[in-house]
């Protein structure tokens, strides 16, 4: 397990840009990166970056193979809260992602057969090769991707149902009827996130600060999914200011410390290199 810590949420969407784009340069021609995908505020900005840097030329994401982490069960097939629909508009309209490269849980099979479409979606990322790098953000009760509190540390691909807050919370953010919220989704599951080669989570704002501190101070617990992955050979934990608010300061300091000392001796962790004074 890895922590850096970011200034705000500027610096941490930079931060997690930088660190797709190294996994990405790691791949020959010809060779895909397969990432598990999410939506939300905490990525939106990172999106950004990246179609900066597309539009600018400095990168190409054509080397991307894209499994989206979740999706909302009934809603109308163009509805502008679908999880397809906002990645469109955040990050598919702005970079050279090829959509044949892109793949997601469907909520509108004709037989409703969704089962078979989680099997189905395990299958095909097992037949890619698995996942390089899964990111995510989570939310001020650790939930990750759909997999609420309460969920199977052990759980695939699968139907869930969402808990009552997180409908209401929805409710107040799209402006609808708590009637007319979905009250089911399509996701990955633990075990899928927890198999990826390399893991992302991000913490932004202080309403993520308790979720940082379950992680960093606390031992897993099903009750806080994002806990989980603490355990991961290789899962980063990258948080902006505010979401340390929860943490210790003595668990703040020693985290600022490790990553400067890494630094001064293997470079920048992300580059492999080290940085320039005052950079």
């Amino acid at each position: 397990m890895r922590v850096f810590l970011r200034n705000d949420y500027e610096d941490l969407s930079h931060f997690a840009a930088d660190y797709l784009i190294s996994l990405l340069k790691t791949k020959e021609k010809g060779e895909y990166l397969n990432v598990a995908l999410p939506c939300g505020y905490t990525v939106q900005r990172m999106y950004a970056i990246l179609g900066e840097k597309v539009k600018a030329g400095e990168l190409s994401l054509k080397q991307l193979r894209v499994f989206h982490i979740d999706e909302f069960l009934d809603l109308p097939e163009k509805s502008e809260h679908s999880q397809i629909q906002w990645m469109h508009t955040n990050l598919y309209s702005i970079v050279d992602i090829l959509p044949s490269n892109v793949h997601y849980l469907n909520p509108h099979r004709p037989d409703s057969d969704y089962l078979t479409e989680c099997s189905s979606f395990e299958s095909l990322i097992t037949s890619h090769g698995g996942l390089d790098l899964t990111f995510f953000g989570t939310g001020a009760d650790g939930h990750v991707a759909r997999n609420e509190p309460g969920s199977s540390l052990k759980s695939s691909s699968r139907i869930t149902k969402l808990a009552y807050d997180t409908r209401v919370q929805l409710s107040e953010r799209w402006g609808m009827p708590l009637p007319s919220v979905p009250e089911r989704a399509l996701t990955m599951g633990i075990s899928t996130l927890f198999s990826s080669e390399n893991v992302l989570v991000l913490f932004t704002g202080v309403s993520r600060s308790r979720a940082l501190e379950m992680c960093l101070e606390k031992s897993v617990n099903h009750m806080f999914p994002v806990s989980a992955f603490q355990k991961h050979s290789n899962c980063t934990f990258a948080a902006d200011e505010p979401a340390t608010y929860e943490c210790r300061v003595k668990t703040v300091n020693y985290f600022k410390g490790i990553e400067k000392t890494s630094e001064e001796v293997f470079g920048d962790p992300i580059h492999g290199r080290k940085r320039k004074a005052g950079t």
